[in-house]
């Protein structure tokens, strides 16, 4: 018997999930799925139900209506998939979405396997995805399972090695991507041109946005933003991704202005809530307060309640002790203090309080550093160390550096700092990566003044050479370096890490997100 009819005799063993907000067509699903000899099945009608389960099951494929949560999009729902432990790199993950789904493209994960399927479908189709996956697990699961550990090196040699063999004509492609993604990992900026030759002439997605990363990596800003300005119908599928990206390339070069304007013209209907907090953020960096206050109590309105409506909540707490940095208006100093107790007390009275309280205690003690209450709010700071969780967003991270920054704790500011760049360079190469260098970004240049910041980078390097993260460590040094090029000791240990990298040149360093 051949290995295909070997790996096709396995189609009836898979764990299959099935997610789907409505109930007749849930069913009519179920009835194809079983109709193909599916005996391990499992569905829902929410991804909250299958992931309040004690007992999760290693499912090999998950068909998940892409709509199956109105308060979030499918992107948010994919990630608390992935960071609720049901959606493993190994896992098949096909999304059942309409033809004109806003964003669907901002689903980016290069180390996991997402597919989509259009509405409407039928059984051959949700036949054509099972075998999809019973003809790739065999090469893929091992390249993704190394991916997933960023051991890039490892999953390269496994991908070049796999490449080599009789492998079917599909996979040949899903191996190309993965190649190109893993090269683009380690830096291998000149060996990847090549490669996107063929893809690039073919106007494939993946391929146009290899090269716009390649291109930022050098500092070729220009063709970064003529890229983004592109009209053509393969960019418009990955609009979210193209509106993050101008915001962040806006925020790089402090034009606040020119972010807001990015924002302004985002369509309201459909946004995701990181989008919602980023827009929201532009809009006070801009000036225009009253317009992001309205912005966002709409959105709280829209939310209702849910732990959508607190993040909502906590992202207006979080503009306002901004303003209250800024201390431009004395006279509404005042106001916005009784509009934060309000709010803080609305946010303690919230049966959902447990899912944010920490990011409560650091609102809470960054509002004590306005009320003179320092020792106060040094108190709320260790029991936030003490409830810190290795779960803690990146969001969260960066708001406990601006609050040590507010009692004057220099050595906790790149603590957290630190601690927010690890896991800024953890996350996969997506959309959710670029909205968090926008908050990372914000949070550094809030904190540390212009003339320490070269010094901060130094540290935050010393920091990577510890945990022998020399790439990284390279990284830092090269922003240090440029932004204190009368320093030669910054300058002599970038060209020592190199050496150590094989990095012959300094745009082979990663720029992005810094």
């Amino acid at each position: 018997m051949s290995r295909l009819k070997l790996d096709f005799s396995k189609l009836f063993e898979l764990q299959v999930l099935v997610i789907e907000s409505d109930q007749d067509l849930l069913h009519l699903i179920r009835q194809m799925l079983i109709g193909l000899g599916i005996k391990n099945l499992t569905s829902s009608r929410s991804v909250d139900e299958v992931l309040s389960q004690s007992e999760k099951l290693p499912y090999d494929v998950i068909f998940l209506d892409y709509g199956a949560d109105e308060s979030r999009t499918g992107a948010e729902v994919v990630e608390q998939m992935i960071s609720g432990g049901i959606l493993p790199s190994r896992t098949r993950l096909v999304l059942l979405a309409k033809q004109n789904d806003r964003a669907k493209y901002a689903i980016e994960y290069p180390y996991h396997q997402v597919e989509y399927l259009e509405r409407p479908f039928n059984k051959m189709h949700l036949d054509h995805e099972l075998k999809q996956h019973v003809m790739f697990s065999h090469w893929l699961k091992p390249i993704l399972s190394l991916a997933g550990l960023h051991r890039y090196a490892d999953a390269l040699k496994l991908t070049r090695h796999t490449q080599r063999q009789p492998v079917p004509a599909a996979l040949q492609a899903v191996l190309q991507k993965l190649q190109v993604q893993l090269m683009l990992d380690l830096g291998q900026f000149d060996a990847v041109l090549p490669l996107l030759k063929a893809p690039l002439a073919e106007k494939h997605g993946w391929a146009l946005w290899a090269l716009f990363k390649i291109r930022y990596e050098r500092g070729d800003i220009a063709a970064c933003e003529a890229f983004l300005q592109d009209p053509s119908e393969e960019l418009a599928k990955y609009e979210e991704r193209r509106e993050l990206w101008q915001i962040y390339l806006a925020m790089q070069q402090h034009d606040y202005a020119k972010a807001a304007e990015v924002a302004s013209k985002i369509p309201s209907v459909g946004m995701s809530m990181n989008m919602v907090r980023l827009v929201q953020l532009v809009l006070v960096l801009a000036g225009k307060t009253e317009q992001a206050f309205e912005f966002i109590e709409r959105k709280q309105r829209l939310a209702a309640k849910g732990e959508v409506y607190l993040q909502l909540l906590i992202a207006q707490a979080r503009s306002m002790l901004y303003l209250l940095t800024l201390n431009e208006d004395v006279f509404k100093a005042p106001v916005y203090q009784l509009q934060l107790k309000q709010l803080l007390q609305q946010i303690s009275d919230d049966k959902d309080l447990p899912l944010v309280e920490s990011q409560l205690i650091l609102l809470k003690a960054h509002l004590c550093c306005f009320e003179h209450h320092e020792q106060e709010a040094r108190l709320l700071l260790q029991t936030y160390q003490k409830q810190l969780s290795d779960n803690a967003s990146l969001a969260e991270l960066c708001h406990a550096a601006v609050v040590y920054a507010a009692v004057h704790d220099m050595h906790s500011v790149v603590d957290y700092l630190f601690l927010a760049s690890k896991q800024l360079h953890q996350l996969p190469d997506n959309s959710s990566r670029v909205f968090a260098s926008c908050l990372y970004r914000h949070a550094f240049d809030l904190i540390i003044d212009p003339k320490d910041r070269a010094a901060t980078y130094a540290e935050l390097a010393k920091r990577y050479l510890q945990q022998n993260e020399l790439r990284l460590a390279a990284k830092m040094f090269y922003f240090a370096h440029q932004l204190a090029p009368e320093q030669p000791l910054y300058l002599q240990s970038l060209q020592q890490l190199l050496q150590k990298l094989d990095l012959p040149r300094f745009r082979t360093v990663l720029r992005s997100a810094g």
